[in-house]
């Protein structure tokens, strides 16, 4: 729960930088050169970039090839280059008298590694792909709390229908986007997870190398889920010792990094506890606790490079929460409690075979509890995941990319404890449903991809993935595809399509009151996309459509049934830019999305469909010390279903409500702005104690305009009046910090 995690400490020689200046140059004649770029057949090549390195100075051909610009009278080499093509250099006289020049590009393909085909990506993918989420982005975005999954909310294709962390991408559940860590699935990775779909990451932001977000269209070697993938790679600092404290008014929390043996062996090791009392205490909260929040998490990560062109890494996370808090559901008051733990522990094994083949294998092994009750309600879930699965990397040519992997997933789940057996009757005495779930999923798969050069600046990926499903026995092929065209230099089109499969949650399954037999859930992307990216510049425009298949609807036979149908299409916009000391972005999402799930009589407004969302992030470095920045978020309502009347029921004494249709109300739309100012410290020696590196304090105020955004409804006993329930950060608060670093 830390509003800030000592992150900031990790990053900072990013805000102290000098720029050291050439002297006056002697002016010189300038003489106008002229001349024409083609390729090896003499066709004239349009977007080549022509340019003098030592002076700085250069042009870029139109579609006649040619080029021109002023130099000064003299020796030159120049030099030209063309996506697609080797670059060429000539060295000439610049001189009033010179003819035309006519430079030759020889064919030669860009290193496929180095091309971004897919669509719908964020971060650190490949070489080219600029890193549109950074660590950094995740410390130094304001009202984040350094939080990853909190910051990734200002991406577009969030569209999160509240202030929680957990991923709703294009219309589609969190447990639609699967969460990886160093390649291993990591499930339940948020901390109060019962009790709002999560708050905050589970794990810690000082683990965090880089992170690959995709909202769609992802790759063949991603299986199991329909809609996103958030691909996190933990830092490996085989030469780095330092430590770092830190605290807040919501926690603390230490982090180090210790070379054992340099370049051979070295121990990562984070720790974090979150008491939100103080923070409470001095703003109050718009809940009522009878326990109050209470959470820790912390990592442990062993890496040892046996040779250079080997890896071995183990990692442990683990977390834990509980809380009690006074809630509201429809007509009814009464406590909440609830209790997690999740333990993980992954390997990986990497190994660089000969140039061209690079091997990776993966196993780990997760723990998940949790317990809840309310009103005469509750249980608990026990989950046991398992995962091993190989995957290859092999440069075939300067052409072709080839990625395969063999997958095996299993999940053992327990659910046990009462249910409601009527959702109008929540109070007590309420009658109850006892389930008693014991059901073991297993997915094995297999993928295969080519990453290939179609032609000139045309790139395309072709993949496929198989898996079997246990709960029916079937097996499904997804295949995948995208194409990426450079149009010129930094600009790109790309296109992308995929089938995609999800088993059914345990929840399903139950073999009483649910279906041990369902099928897995289907979706369809079709992506079209277009991306401007230069050293200030990102912009990304997307549009989407997704169409779902074999959604969970009841069913009076079998209780649930693989037959509910969807779509989710809209438009995506991204702009990232800098200019000296101010940099930012703006992301903004267009979305209409429909489903019919569970009790939905037809395709009804996604109760996950919040239809715009946009969010505006700016920071300034006002000296190398001092910076400040600012987050503006806003979005329309999500849908939700309306009580429009009650009966009175006389054998149970309550108001029964009458519901208008599914999801036919909107919820009101929800703005909240962060204000953050940072500083950068160092500390001398003193007591015994060295000089410490470059330090942090901060100051953020949150929801500095005390909006207070409403997160659900609840009613009176009768149902004849309606409250809001405030949303989590809907009181003003101010959250003071520092951390400390040697």
């Amino acid at each position: 729960m830390s509003a800030a995690r000592l992150f900031v400490v990790l990053a900072l020689a990013g805000f102290i930088s000098a720029t050291i200046g050439a002297g006056p140059a002697r002016a010189q004649a300038m003489v106008r050169v002229v001349g024409i770029i083609v390729d090896g057949k003499g066709h004239p090549v349009e977007f080549a970039t022509v340019n003098v390195p030592a002076l700085k100075r250069g042009a870029s051909t139109g579609a006649d090839g040619a080029f021109a610009f002023d130099l000064p009278a003299g020796p030159c080499v120049l030099e030209a280059m063309g996506i697609g093509y080797a670059k060429s250099r000539l060295s000439f006289d610049v001189r009033p008298d010179a003819v035309p020049l006519r430079l030759v590009l020889g064919d030669a393909p860009v290193p496929i590694s180095e091309v971004t085909v897919a669509s719908s990506t964020f971060g650190k993918a490949g070489g080219s792909e600029g890193a549109v989420l950074n660590r950094m982005d995740v410390y130094m975005t304001p009202g984040g709390a350094g939080d990853v999954f909190q910051s990734l909310r200002a991406l577009p294709g969030i569209n999160a229908p509240n202030e929680g962390a957990a991923l709703y991408v294009r219309g589609g559940d969190p447990s639609e986007t699967l969460i990886r860590l160093d390649g291993a699935e990591l499930g339940h990775p948020y901390h109060y997870e019962n009790a709002s779909g999560g708050l905050f990451a589970g794990f810690d932001t000082y683990l965090m190398k880089s992170a690959f977000f995709s909202t769609g269209g992802f790759s063949a070697k991603y299986g199991g889920v329909l809609s996103g993938v958030l691909d996190v790679e933990t830092q490996d600092p085989l030469t780095e010792r330092s430590v770092s404290v830190g605290a807040n008014l919501a926690g603390v929390n230490a982090a180090t990094s210790w070379a054992i043996v340099p370049e051979k062996f070295s121990l990562l090791a984070t720790g974090s506890l979150g008491r939100p009392q103080l923070l409470f205490d001095i703003y109050g909260s718009p809940n009522a606790f009878e326990k109050m929040p209470a959470s820790e998490h912390g990592a442990v990560k062993a890496l040892w490079r046996p040779t250079p062109s080997s890896k071995v890494a183990a990692t442990y996370v683990g977390s834990a929460d509980r809380t009690a808090v006074v809630a509201e559901r429809l007509n009814v008051t009464d406590t909440y409690a609830a209790k997690a733990g999740n333990d993980f522990v992954g390997l990986r094994a990497q190994q660089l075979v000969g140039d061209a083949l690079a091997v990776t294998v993966i196993g780990s092994l997760q723990h998940y509890r949790s317990e809840w009750a309310f009103s005469e309600f509750g249980g608990i879930r026990d989950e046991d995941n398992t995962l091993a699965q190989v995957d290859a990397l092999w440069s075939a040519s300067e052409r072709h990319e080839l990625s395969f992997g063999l997958q095996y997933r299993g999940r053992a789940t327990v659910i046990a404890g009462p249910g409601a057996a009527d959702s109008t009757d929540l109070g007590a005495g309420a009658p109850t449903r006892t389930y008693t779930t014991d059901a073991r999923v297993d997915l094995p798969g297999a993928y295969v991809e080519d990453k290939f050069r179609v032609a000139g600046p045309v790139y395309a990926t072709l993949g496929a993935r198989v898996d079997r499903i246990s709960t029916n026995g079937e097996w499904s092929l997804d295949p995948r595809a995208a194409v990426a065209w450079n149009i010129r230099a930094g600009h790109t089109v790309r296109l992308a399509g995929g089938r995609y499969h999800q088993p059914p949650d345990a929840a399903y399954l139950d073999p009483a009151y649910g279906n041990p037999s369902l099928a897995a859930a289907a979706a369809t992307h079709l992506i079209a996309g277009y991306e401007w990216l230069e050293t200030d510049v990102n912009l990304r425009v997307e549009m989407y459509r997704k169409v779902y298949e074999d959604l969970i609807i009841n069913d009076a036979a079998t209780f649930y049934a693989a037959e509910g149908t969807g779509y989710a299409q809209g438009l995506d916009v991204f702009l990232r830019g800098s200019h000296r000391a101010l940099t930012g972005w703006v992301s903004y999402g267009y979305m209409d999305s429909q489903r019919q799930e569970f009790d939905d009589p037809h395709e009804v407004p996604a109760v996950y469909g919040v239809r715009h969302s946009l969010t505006l992030v700016g920071q300034y470095r006002v000296t190398p010390q001092w910076s400040l920045g600012a987050k503006y978020a806003a979005s329309a309502g999500r849908p939700y279903t309306p009580v429009v009347d009650a009966t009175y029921d006389p054998d149970r004494d309550l108001w029964r409500p009458t519901y208008a249709e599914n999801n036919s109300g909107l919820m009101p739309a929800q703005h909240r702005l962060d204000l953050r100012i940072t500083h950068l410290f160092s500390l001398p020696a003193f007591a015994g104690l060295p000089g410490s590196s470059v330090c942090v304090a901060y100051m953020e105020g949150l929801n500095v305009l005390g909006i207070r955004n409403t997160l659900d409804y609840h009613y009176s006993a009768d149902y004849s009046q309606r409250y809001a329930d405030d949303s989590y950060f809907s009181r003003r608060m101010l959250v003071f910090g520092a951390g400390l670093s040697w």
